[in-house]
């Protein structure tokens, strides 16, 4: 170890998962490098499966927890994040997701030799929800500013989750912590990046050192428009970015193309996979409608129906029994077909 010795907060909302949670902790506890807190944020219900009397029971004094006296949603908790005290520099952990134990002095080492950037991050992979391997991000470019990040993010070339960033908690608290207007905080966390990578660059060390967890998904209830209302409101926060820079403008127009019509492609399939009746009333033509809407502010010629799965997602949708075959066939075939 080199350099500055920096001190990390790692931030981890909490509600309900007792197994995930001690893994995650553990895998932190087990840092190679020893200068960091655990602040857990949990709200009054996250114990009901002994989840909390769980992390008192390792007795580490580096872990408090921070529990509210009500019942919060995502945004609720996240939302605190900003007022806690913290250390120098934070990161904000998946209770289900797992760090390497060189995580820490990887970041440490990448500050020291990058002590100008306002972002950092590493390489990582995905695991299941068994902890097995299931692939590797997309590679990251050493360095990146605002324009590269934001081309990277439209052309969809890099993956980007909550976990595995590290800032200054001043710059994090400064703009106000991951912002909360988002349902269920999707594309908040690409918004906060693009914030942060705007203020200098986003340093990447290329060593892989953390796991990012998929869970399958079940389709229980309609998330499919707040899919849609979070995407809009990014949409909004592009047209925002295109009004403060000719050169993020000129990027937002040539690649936004791609990143609509991708976004749609997937929505509409996810709404083909979702009963009309748990839908709450959207449609392919009313997303389509209401994306087309903020595309024309952008500039992005906009036009997801020369796409041929579309199209097709379109007709299944608008003939009754095509859609339920449709539904019938994914029950038994749960790869894409469109």
């Amino acid at each position: 170890m080199s350099g500055k010795t920096n001190n990390f907060s790692i931030i981890i909302p909490f509600k309900l998962g007792k197994k995930y949670l001690l893994d995650c902790l553990h895998s932190v506890l087990a840092q190679d490098y020893p200068h960091f807190n655990i602040l857990i944020l949990a709200d009054n219900t996250s114990n009901i499966d002994d989840s909390l009397d769980a992390v008192h029971a390792i007795q580490n004094s580096k872990i408090s927890v921070h529990v509210s006296n009500q019942n919060l949603d995502i945004l609720q908790n996240w939302g605190r994040i900003k007022d806690l005290a913290k250390n120098e520099y934070m990161t904000i952990l998946g209770y289900d997701d797992l760090l390497e134990k060189t995580f820490l002095s990887t970041i440490n080492e990448l500050i020291n030799q990058n002590p100008e950037a306002s972002l950092y991050h590493t390489h990582f992979n995905y695991i299941n929800s068994n902890s097995q391997f299931i692939k590797a991000c997309q590679p990251l470019p050493t360095r990146l500013n605002l324009s590269e990040y934001l081309e990277h993010a439209l052309n969809e070339s890099i993956d980007i989750m909550a976990t595995g960033y590290v800032f200054k908690s001043s710059d994090y608290d400064a703009i106000g912590g991951m912002p909360t207007q988002y349902p269920n905080l999707i594309y908040a966390d690409l918004q906060l990046w693009l914030a942060l990578t705007k203020k200098t660059y986003l340093a990447v060390d290329n060593s892989v050192q953390f796991s990012f967890r998929i869970h399958a998904s079940t389709t229980k209830t309609s998330k499919d428009k707040i899919l849609l209302d979070a995407f809009l409101v990014f949409l909004d926060y592009l047209n925002q970015l295109k009004n403060e820079s000719s050169a993020l403008a000129s990027i937002i127009e040539e690649n936004g193309k791609k990143f609509t019509e991708s976004t749609t492609k997937a929505i509409a399939h996810r709404l083909l996979r979702t009963p009309k009746a748990i839908r709450k009333e959207l449609t392919i033509d009313e997303m389509i409608t209401k994306i087309d809407e903020k595309s024309k502010l952008l500039g992005i010629d906009y036009a997801p129906l020369q796409i041929n799965s579309i199209r097709m997602a379109k007709l299944i949708e608008a003939v009754p029994l095509f859609n339920n075959l449709f539904l019938l066939f994914k029950k038994v075939y749960k790869k894409p077909v469109l």
